[in-house]
């Protein structure tokens, strides 16, 4: 008889890894088959799935390989073996920004995306008549973010920046898990002399605002990894003409030090959503969004 492996399915770390992984499994599909609205957009999204699942399996690297996708009206590039596709579901599902109706943009807003990854943020602020300056410094993302733009024909009210924002400018080492580009974090090279990520331009939100037209930004959105305090403390004559800031803090402790830095420049806290919890066993920092603006006052 031939040798036969046996799994024991009944370890209780086996079958609980097992369920985790159905339950992913269940949980992505059906976000996945929500995603798209229309027979043109579900076509897309189920070509997405078969080139992921087919990505999953093949016995070499595929984290280069994309998709392009069409959703809620939009056409996106993305990266199949990223993360990239769960920012739908943070901007359509979650509505992780616009959980206060008073930050929901505008036509003739000017916003800043601060950490635009591939656009969708951007992409749907742009098409809803806003002007947006955008930062994004994975040189994958930005190849996304750049298509992205182009293909929804919104060069002309989209700026690109290929740079990633600090307290000073610089050069930073970028590092992500291999194919990531979602969670990639600069540090400044000067910071860490042994750095052997990607090497990207640092720039201050100062230095940029005084090069372009325009004096008052209606929405600041920040998602940096763990550089929403530097980026802020890089910004300081800037946010004195930001009406509205939403800011996804990546510890209690940049949260601490993000409400020191806008209670300091007049800005009055609206609300706090909750993301993820701290876990210190699992080693998970608490993150979660604040959104800030500056007190409404009434007309003399």
């Amino acid at each position: 008889m031939a040798d036969v492996t046996h799994i024991d399915v009944r370890s209780p770390s086996r079958f609980a890894h097992m369920r985790l992984k159905l339950r992913e499994f269940v949980w992505e599909t059906r976000f996945l088959a929500r995603l798209g609205q229309t027979w043109p957009e579900r076509l897309s999204i189920a070509k997405l799935v078969a080139k992921l699942y087919a990505a999953r399996l093949m016995p070499f690297k595929t984290h280069r390989w994309e998709a392009t996708i069409r959703v809620r009206g939009a056409k996106y590039v993305v990266g199949v073996r990223t993360s990239e596709i769960f920012v739908f579901h943070e901007i359509y599902e979650s509505l992780q920004y616009e959980r206060h109706a008073d930050f929901i943009p505008q036509s003739g807003w000017t916003v800043f995306d601060v950490g635009a990854n591939i656009g969708v943020f951007t992409v749907l602020q742009a098409t809803q008549g806003a002007r947006v300056y955008s930062f994004e410094p994975n040189p994958d993302s930005y190849s996304r973010l750049s298509r992205n733009v182009a293909a929804n024909n919104l060069s002309d009210c989209v700026r690109l920046f290929p740079t990633a924002l600090g307290d000073e400018r610089g050069v930073g080492s970028l590092h992500v898990i291999e194919g990531g580009t979602t969670g990639g974090v600069v540090t400044a090279v000067e910071a860490d002399a042994s750095a052997s990520g990607v090497a990207v331009p640092i720039a201050t939100l100062d230095e940029v605002v005084s090069t372009l037209p325009g004096s008052s930004i209606d929405l600041l959105k920040i998602d940096a990894e763990g550089s929403e305090a530097a980026i802020l403390r890089g910004g300081e004559r800037t946010l004195d003409h930001v009406q509205r800031i939403v800011v996804e803090y990546h510890s209690r402790d940049l949260l601490c030090q993000v409400r020191e830095i806008l209670t300091r420049k007049g800005f009055a806290q609206e609300m706090i959503v909750d993301y993820y919890a701290e876990d210190t066993a699992a080693g998970q920092d608490e993150v979660g969004i604040l959104y800030a603006r500056r007190p409404h006052r009434p007309p003399q």
